[in-house]
């Protein structure tokens, strides 16, 4: 492993994730801190949604996505659109491409015009993961993309948008 994608890597352990449990776009976990992300990003899940790409596309060279509904192994107390809520599950969004940049600003996964959470990248930069607790996000034809910071405009989208497994997400 390279010294700066070392860096990088404690850089997320100790900035960006506090971020998701304290105040994250959609509170993932907030305060809660039963689950680590690190087992969410982990935890086998039933394929909802996938589209991958033989060419590349933008500039981020992405080749994909894949959305997967994961059974949390116990219940967690989590603020959605201003309430808290019960959840028993989540979803992994994960976009595929690069390497994706190292950057100041933390990867942001957005399905339509939310924010679905702040990206984790794999060890080889391949991958970008965020987890969700919001099934709303989670339907036929949504849009996915991604940004560095929240920055709306300047988002990069996936052409293909979500088409959903028979048994998965929000028909």
């Amino acid at each position: 492993m390279t010294r700066s994608l070392l860096y990088r890597l404690l850089a997320i352990t100790f900035l960006v994730l506090p971020c998701l449990f304290v105040n994250g776009p959609n509170a993932s976990a907030q305060r809660n801190k039963e689950i680590p992300v690190r087992e969410l990003l982990s935890i086998p899940g039933k394929l909802v949604s996938e589209a991958k790409s033989s060419r590349p596309t933008t500039e981020l060279k992405l080749t994909g996505y894949r959305v997967e509904e994961i059974n949390l192994p116990r219940q967690l107390n989590v603020e959605l659109r201003g309430q808290q809520v019960a959840v028993d599950k989540a979803w992994r969004v994960t976009l595929q491409g690069g390497p994706f940049p190292v950057r100041a600003m933390p990867a942001v996964i957005w399905i339509d015009d939310q924010i679905a959470g702040y990206g984790i990248e794999n060890e080889t930069l391949s991958q970008i993961t965020a987890i969700t607790f919001d099934s709303s996000l989670i339907h036929e034809g949504g849009v996915v993309s991604i940004s560095y910071g929240e920055d709306k405009e300047g988002r990069v989208r996936i052409s293909q948008r979500l088409r959903l497994t028979r048994e998965g997400g929000n028909q």
